[in-house]
């Protein structure tokens, strides 16, 4: 269909202007335009276009300077320009996707009908006889002829249907990618502190944001063992992601930005070592997975400390203590133990955390298995690979920022690893998500305990 081939471009002025937006640098104290759905929100506050050069942003609170508020007043004029711009790119590629799901919904009801024409006809042409087999006489030339004509039609509409469907999938998993993608920018923009309420904030994530955070999520899920028996392996967890939540905190924003400065300050400017990549063993089948594609990294600033999201597990009442003010290391292990330490424990992989989520106070509605998890910016830093167990520990070993609990096909003790941070400073609460287990789910938390 030609709805398919109609591939709507940006105009080169606005194309030229996007470029220019998305080839800013990365600035960890950069005012980062809300989106509309949070900018409507009553919680979230606006934030104010301010400069990302000198040392304005380490200003009192009192404000900044007579001195420099003219300087302040032309910055504030020239960002409030780029984030108009940015509006209007961003109404722009928000009008091409909805055409794009138009076509791909109109697409999608010609589809239907072409099955269903497809069907009809080869359940005339298959049609088995009752009874005893009938001798039909043979066709004529004719009927011969209309035979082959209806079989090329039949072929014609069948690789007719192919092509769109690819097409469709095509169209689907690029405007999936695209969101993604903006939502993973969104996610890993530290706003400038001045943006932040001095409390814990916790509103509703806009739609770019959902979209990012729930596919983290989803595709996080691995196998894990059966409680009963660990021998067996259970299915990978099937979940409906219900809500995501954005968590903001002064406090914890500040802490986080200083210790970073304090990081590059200790390197001189260098560099972490990448996380090595990842293998792990479940059942029989050895899995090997490069680190930069298993586990989201945040985009730097040219200095690479190994910055990446993670999820983390508690009950609802330890989850609102975090909300409060934080994690706190010495609390660490309480009622689950602590293999690697006093330190707060993460992983990158989300259905990690479900057995730790889960207590007295999980609730069960139509059935369903409902819990919370909270997405996490970690500083690992230069990390330290652990093999064995040292519950002993209160820090990471000496020239190491973080441990990292190797698998057992690393030759480590867990199945799959496992992150520890020692500084309630290297780490800051994004996003929570409420989740809840689909009736046919089979996971470790799902399967009969019997």
């Amino acid at each position: 269909m030609e709805c398919f081939h109609m591939r709507q471009e940006l105009p080169p002025s606005v194309r030229n202007q996007l470029e220019a937006v998305q080839s800013w640098p990365l600035c960890l104290t950069r005012t980062i335009p809300l989106p509309h759905d949070a900018k409507d929100s009553p919680n979230v506050e606006t934030p104010s276009a301010t400069s990302c050069s000198g040392s304005s942003f380490l200003e009192e609170e009192n404000g900044p300077s007579e001195k420099n508020r003219e300087e302040l007043q032309k910055h504030n004029a020239n960002f409030k320009m780029l984030y108009d711009m940015q509006q209007q790119l961003i109404a722009t590629l928000q009008e091409q996707l909805r055409v794009q799901e138009i076509d791909l919904d109109s697409m999608k009801q010609v589809n239907a009908w072409q099955e269903k024409e497809l069907a009809s006809l080869k359940s005339q042409l298959q049609r088995p006889f009752d009874g005893e087999k009938r001798h039909l006489p043979e066709p004529d030339e004719s009927e011969a002829k209309s035979l082959e004509k209806l079989k090329s039609e039949l072929a014609n509409m069948s690789a007719e249907w192919t092509l769109h469907r690819e097409q469709a999938d095509a169209h689907a998993m690029e405007a999936m990618a695209t969101s993604v993608q903006a939502g993973w920018k969104a996610a890993c923009a530290l706003p400038h502190e001045s943006t932040v309420s001095l409390r814990t904030s916790v509103v509703p994530a806009d739609k770019t944001e959902f979209s990012f955070v729930e596919w983290l999520f989803t595709r996080s899920l691995v196998k894990h063992r059966h409680a009963r028996d660990p021998s067996l392996w259970c299915p990978t967890a099937r979940v409906k992601v219900l809500e995501v939540q954005k968590i903001e905190n002064r406090t914890f924003l500040k802490r986080y930005a200083q210790r970073r400065e304090e990081l590059l300050e200790e390197r001189a400017g260098q560099s972490c070592e990448p996380l090595q990549d990842i293998e792990t063993l479940i059942g029989k089948s050895l899995q090997n997975q490069r680190s930069i594609e298993e586990v989201c990294h945040c985009p730097d600033s040219g200095v690479n400390f190994n910055e990446v999201l993670l999820f983390h597990g508690s009950p609802s009442a330890k989850i609102n203590g975090i909300l409060t003010s934080g994690f706190d290391p010495r609390y660490a292990g309480l009622g689950t133990g602590a293999m690697f330490g006093q330190g707060s424990y993460f992983a990158h992989n989300a259905s990690k955390c479900f057995r730790y989520a889960g207590d007295d106070d999980v609730e069960r509605k139509n059935g369903g298995l409902r819990q919370t998890v909270l997405v996490v910016r970690a500083l690992l830093g230069n990390p330290h690979y652990q093999k064995l167990m040292c519950p002993e520990r209160r820090m990471p070993p000496a020239n190491s920022d973080s441990v990292v609990a190797l698998t057992k096909a690393e030759g480590g003790c867990v199945d799959h690893r496992e992150y520890v941070l020692y500084d309630k400073a290297s780490v800051l609460p994004l996003y929570l998500i409420e989740f809840e287990h689909l009736p046919d789910c089979r996971c470790q938390m799902c399967s009969p305990q019997d």
